[in-house]
């Protein structure tokens, strides 16, 4: 688990670099009105269409993928990721359905909480128990359990093996019943 967040950091680099890479001003994509050059038309198209996060992201991923990094950084992370995947392999075969976990370290965030820390430093926080799902490929589903001291719900994270979704899905919902959580009728509190 220790490595799921760094081996993430570096994998979701690369694939918003390469992802995001056809959105040039030209054939997709916001266009800048600079006509200067097309290195300039691509630089201020960018910098109007992607946010500081996105844009770091799409640094960081080329970084990741230039020829004299992407054995140390790339394939490096893909191993780990590999590893990660059959970690998990290794705990269902003994015999278990679903896993149960928290989902975060702590109950939900208010919204000035979620405003007020930067993206990394969040995921970093708060994905720890969700990221070695995402980087093995499997199946997940967080239930609200309970209503903190502050007001926020807690949640727990059920995690299934790889193409049981209905069996995930259908032990989430019992595991919800069970749990009886309060929903809030937000329809009528609007209104």
């Amino acid at each position: 688990m220790q490595y799921s967040i760094v081996c993430y950091s570096v994998l979701n680099a690369c694939e918003v670099a390469s992802n995001m890479a056809c959105y040039d001003g030209i054939e997709f994509g916001h266009r800048a009105s600079t006509s200067d050059s097309t290195e300039a038309l691509y630089a201020s198209t960018r910098h109007q269409g992607f946010n500081e996060v996105v844009r770091g992201r799409i640094l960081a991923g080329n970084y990741f993928l230039l020829k004299r990094n992407y054995d140390k950084y790339f394939l490096q992370a893909q191993r780990v990721r590999r590893l990660i995947s059959q970690d998990f392999a290794n705990i269902f075969k003994e015999g278990i359905d679903v896993l149960l976990t928290p989902t975060t370290l702590s109950d939900a965030m208010s919204y000035t909480d979620y405003i007020s820390e930067d993206n990394r430093t969040r995921c970093e926080k708060e994905d720890l128990f969700t990221q070695p799902v995402n980087m093995a490929g499997l199946p997940a589903i967080n239930i609200p359990m309970e209503i903190s001291t502050s007001g926020l719900p807690v949640g727990l994270q059920l995690i299934g093996q790889s193409f049981k979704d209905k069996r995930l899905l259908t032990i989430s919902k019992w595991f919800e019943h069970q749990v009886n959580f309060p929903y809030s009728d937000l329809v009528n509190s609007i209104e």
